[in-house]
């Protein structure tokens, strides 16, 4: 109640209202759309905010994070015109996270594929192939779903069905490790290691299913998860906004195109009916002259 009221009195009277006339003097309010205040933050998250006590920590954002200008830039008639900026400003942000992510990733498959000793293999089971089939035919169904999502910007619903690809990714590598081991496929390591695509994160392959949605609902897993949606998302959009642009300019120049030809035909066939004219004019010049020959020399 009390938060509340400051918050009506702060809007109504400014949050200096205390302050003395002397220390008014060197104050400044800051407004949602200063340069210290965090773009990232009123438009979406900031990812400073995602990985605090992880292996991920980013530290504190230099800028300002207050709900207060949040609430104000939401609500402010310049909220469409500064949007664009500030998404832009997250994806790069994003996009250097991603990019600094695959890398990891990447190694760590590299370490994964030198720890493994291929001794023999013989087919899999066709109970596990089925398995695997059935999982990855939900992985790929989810996808085309949150990609649809994603374009219609329903964003929420895009990452809820992201979370459960997260799941499924994770039963499959399990699966997959599980049925390695069947058809005898022999790890180096005393634990055999699975990893995380998502957020490059090592896990134990066979972990139980507790250890498994630990891992998932994790705050290093939620916040790349968070990360890489925002990211896919906005290149969709602008992906299609590109595509409708060019469309667009297709469309103006075949206009275009048949304007120019529908002109050029019309001045053709104005061209033609001055063609038939001066024929015409010729022929009437021609009478005209044997007419006059008959009167003036009736003799010819």
């Amino acid at each position: 109640m009390v938060e509340a009221q400051r918050a009506l009195l702060d809007e109504l009277m400014g949050t200096a209202r205390n302050l003395t006339d002397e220390e008014k003097k060197g104050y400044r309010e800051v407004r949602w759309d200063d340069r210290e205040v965090c773009g990232c933050y009123l438009v979406r998250f900031c990812p400073h905010d995602l990985f605090v006590n992880t292996k991920s920590d980013l530290g504190p954002c230099p800028k300002i994070h207050d709900p207060k200008l949040k609430e104000s830039y939401e609500q402010s008639s310049r909220f469409e015109l500064y949007m664009p900026r500030f998404e832009a400003e997250l994806a790069q942000f994003c996009e250097k996270l991603v990019q600094d992510l695959d890398r990891k990733v990447r190694r760590g498959r590299e370490r994964l594929a030198q720890d493994v000793d291929i001794a023999s293999l013989v087919p899999m089971s066709t109970e596990r192939a089925e398995q695997l089939a059935t999982i990855e035919e939900k992985i790929k169904k989810l996808l085309e779903q949150s990609e649809s999502l994603g374009e219609e910007g329903r964003v929420d619903e895009a990452q809820a069905l992201m979370k459960k690809v997260d799941v499924l990714n994770i039963e499959k590598t399990a699966l997959m490790q599980l049925a390695s081991s069947e058809k005898g496929l022999i790890l180096s390591q005393e634990k055999k290691m699975a990893l995380c695509e998502i957020c490059g994160s090592f896990l134990i392959a066979n972990e139980t299913l507790e250890r498994t949605q630990s891992h998932i609902s994790g705050k290093q897993h939620i916040g790349y998860g968070m990360v890489r949606d925002y990211l896919a998302t906005y290149k969709a959009v602008k992906d299609k906004a590109k595509e409708e642009e060019k469309q667009a300019k297709e469309k103006e120049l075949e206009e275009k195109r048949k304007q120019r030809e529908t002109e050029e035909l019309v001045e053709k066939r104005k061209e033609n009916g001055r063609d038939k004219d001066r024929e015409r004019e010729k022929e009437r010049g021609k009478e005209e002259r044997a007419v006059l020959l008959k009167w003036t020399h009736p003799e010819v």
